[in-house]
């Protein structure tokens, strides 16, 4: 660090607010905001069925609850496995009570599921009360098998994926706008010549430094750059300039013009700019 705070307010208020809010967080809000706050457990609500893995407790083994007492036949006495010890909620961090089924405060941390897990190594009873399980699972006692719901989600996102992906290793390394300047008509030049101002912009998506030249694709005519004519663009860098269209009148047919104005780089075409040439009515 080398330049003083009052150089970088942006950034350093930044800093403030940010751990201002990070320290509100931890030191008090805590849980809250995974209960009101965070739309997770929401989002989930409306994507879960009964088919879905979630943190779950066994019912049907686990009921009728009881305490737990020494050498003792619980399935004789119509007991289940859960000795109400309550450990699973005294661990959970949003103080719920996984027995009573699945909620959105839920967090899917599986602290309720060691907790369990180690109390039933205690008292010799078999682990996986509370387990990773779907509500039909349980309630038939079956294995989960793949839902119809599960491919279609994974066909989505497998989709997405690819949609993502294509667009990424398809996109341009250079994005360019040409639009007519607002509020100017065109200008008429010697030689029966049309001029347009146009404002132009160029986006570096690489990190390497690009030369570049503009040429019209569709149409014989020149193109006057205002000020400096060397369109070199930094790695990540922006440009913005100005220049002349000039057309022969004779070319144009109408009043508007559609003209293709080509980016090259090393004489290669590496991004098209479509654009609207005004001029007098035919």
């Amino acid at each position: 660090i080398t330049d003083p705070p009052a150089e970088h307010l942006q950034g350093l208020g930044f800093m403030f607010i940010f751990t201002g809010v990070f320290y509100f967080v931890f030191a008090w809000f805590r849980e809250q905001v995974c209960i009101v706050v965070c739309p997770y457990g929401r989002l989930q609500g409306v994507m879960l069925d009964a088919n879905s893995i979630v943190v779950a407790y066994d019912y049907i083994r686990g009921e009728k609850r009881a305490k737990y007492r020494k050498d003792e036949k619980r399935a004789d006495t119509n007991k289940g496995d859960c000795i109400d010890c309550h450990q699973c909620v005294h661990v959970c961090p949003t103080g719920i009570d996984i027995r009573n089924g699945t909620q959105l405060e839920c967090i899917n941390c599986t602290a309720c599921m060691d907790a369990c897990d180690d109390i039933m190594d205690k008292v010799g009873l078999q682990r996986g009360l509370i387990r990773y399980d779907s509500e039909k699972g349980i309630a038939e006692n079956q294995s989960w098998k793949l839902a119809a719901r599960t491919i279609a989600y994974s066909a989505v996102l497998l989709i997405l994926m690819v949609i993502f992906s294509f667009l990424l290793v398809s996109r341009n390394d250079v994005e360019a706008s040409l639009l007519r300047t607002p509020g100017m008509l065109y200008q008429k030049k010697e030689n029966n010549q049309i001029s347009n101002l146009y404002n132009l912009k160029i986006i570096n998506k690489t990190n390497k430094e690009i030369e570049m030249q503009l040429k019209l694709l569709n149409m014989k005519g020149e193109i006057i750059m205002i000020g400096s004519s060397e369109l070199k663009l930094e790695p990540q860098g922006v440009i913005e300039s100005v220049l002349f269209l000039q057309l022969n009148a004779d070319d144009l047919k109408s009043m508007k013009t559609e003209i293709e104005v080509g980016v090259y780089s090393n004489n290669e075409l590496i991004e098209t700019v479509e654009t609207n040439f005004m001029g007098p009515t035919k």
